[in-house]
């Protein structure tokens, strides 16, 4: 147990109708009696009246008190929580009380790195948290929800204690190699070696679309000079974001921001025009637009078809199969308010865009259908660079476990592939950690988490 009692502000500073403070550690309930004066008993999870407070003794404010019993709070150590008028002075004022009265600043992450080592919650859960904060899309924070509840964590629980159990039996035949026995049945271990790789190789195959339900799905736009990409990016956005000019070439750089469009966040990104470069910026710009397709989870193709061949289309169509054979491709022929008459191309996906609000509606509309439809179907999707690199890492001990035994090596060099398999995993969940590691995670947290 921490004898530290700790103090920081659970809301956003700056003003606001309210603010919140927490208090956690072993003098929470003290400290709490020593500033906020009530008539009430302090009685677990039920919110009292009362006056706080400042370090002189003075009233600083009137406001709500909860006092939550460890191991039953968040933490799982006795907590405090203060609900005051959300005054910046108030606020500061506050904190001083409660240091005054023997509370320590709390550091970035620590509330949730106390609910970690505590049991409240496992590593993976606890990263959860963090992204539950930063969610700024119904997809993204029903992603962070299911890996708070555990889905992630319930999944590397089953395959580590499978693991585990072959494991110890093939350490125990270590201890009888001159009797020359086998506890492990080698063909079930295979059969086990085989599942525990796919479901590896399973979860690792959601993180490029958990990456982007995290952090934006990365959305390019594409084309020739003047095909009207940063007239798009600037009415996806609802705002003159772009420079717009009737010369071809006027985006020399890649323009990227973040926009939400139904349930999902995007990181949308306009492109330098793809001709042959007239100079060595344009061609620096130009190698830009090709770094930012391959990357691309989406790819809107834009050609007017009132300025160039429609072959020329379908080349480049083929350029960005080739480059990005992942990514979802629509293509866009813009500029329909100047046709002269319909204009279709044989591309399944493809649509017309003029000025009329209705085609940026049906754009839009076929955005979310191809993510949906190009969606990864299940309960578990891996979402932080650190869960999928240790994925990656148990996979390739997981193989060489499985070659080995193939081969009929010493069950010493399988033993020691199995624990490697399960330290990667382990670390995911936080049953095995190093304290460098906890710090880093944590320390991306804000202040009052």
């Amino acid at each position: 147990m921490n004898d530290r009692t700790i103090v920081a502000l659970a809301t956003a500073s700056g003003l606001g109708a309210l603010t919140v403070l927490r208090i956690s550690g072993p003098e929470a309930l003290r400290i709490a009696t020593e500033r906020f004066k009530s008539n009430s008993g302090w009685t677990p999870r039920q919110s009292i009246l009362g006056k706080f407070l400042d370090s002189e003794g003075r009233m600083l404010d009137e406001g709500l008190a909860t006092f939550f019993k460890g191991p039953w709070s968040f933490t799982g150590e006795d907590v405090v929580e203060f609900g005051l008028h959300g005054s910046p002075f108030i606020a500061a004022q506050a904190v001083e009380a409660l240091i005054a009265s023997g509370a320590e600043l709390a550091a970035p992450g620590e509330f949730t790195q106390r609910a970690f080592a505590n049991g409240k919650l496992d590593l993976a859960q606890a990263e959860a948290v963090g992204d539950l904060i930063a969610a700024e899309s119904r997809a993204g924070h029903e992603l962070a929800l299911k890996q708070l509840k555990g889905s992630v964590s319930k999944r590397l629980s089953e395959l580590r204690r499978e693991l585990t159990d072959f494991a110890a039996l093939i350490e125990l035949e270590l201890d009888f190699v001159e009797e020359d026995v086998e506890f492990a049945n080698r063909t079930q271990l295979l059969a086990l070696l085989e599942s525990a790789m796919r479901q590896s190789a399973e979860m690792l195959a959601t993180f490029r679309q958990g990456q982007a339900m995290r952090d934006g799905i990365p959305l390019v736009i594409i084309g020739p000079p003047n095909a009207g990409k940063s007239t798009l990016l600037n009415r996806l956005l609802r705002e003159n974001r772009a420079l717009v000019s009737d010369v071809p070439g006027t985006t020399r750089d890649s323009v990227e921001e973040r926009f939400r469009l139904g349930d999902y966040l995007f990181r949308l990104i306009d492109t330098a025009g793809i001709r042959e470069a007239s100079d060595a910026v344009e061609r620096m710009g130009i190698e830009r637009s090709w770094m930012k397709l391959r990357e691309a989870h989406l790819v809107l193709v834009l050609f007017d078809p009132m300025d160039g061949d429609p072959r020329d289309a379908a080349e480049l169509l083929k350029v960005v199969e080739r480059e990005n054979p992942e990514a979802a491709v629509l293509l866009v022929l813009s500029k329909r308010d100047l046709w002269t008459g319909d204009i279709t191309l044989d591309f399944p996906a493809h649509l017309g865009l003029g000025l009329d609000d209705r085609d940026l509606d049906k754009l839009e509309s076929a955005l979310i259908g191809l993510i949906e439809a190009n969606q990864v179907q299940g309960e578990v999707m891996i979402a932080n660079i650190r869960h999928a690199n240790a994925l990656r890492a148990s996979l390739e001990a997981l193989t060489r476990a499985r070659t080995s035994l193939e081969a009929g090596t010493s069950g010493e060099l399988v033993a020691y592939d199995l624990r490697d398999a399960l330290r990667h995993l382990g670390s995911i969940t936080g049953e095995i950690t190093a304290d460098d590691l906890l710090s880093s995670i944590f320390s991306k947290f804000c202040i009052g988490k």
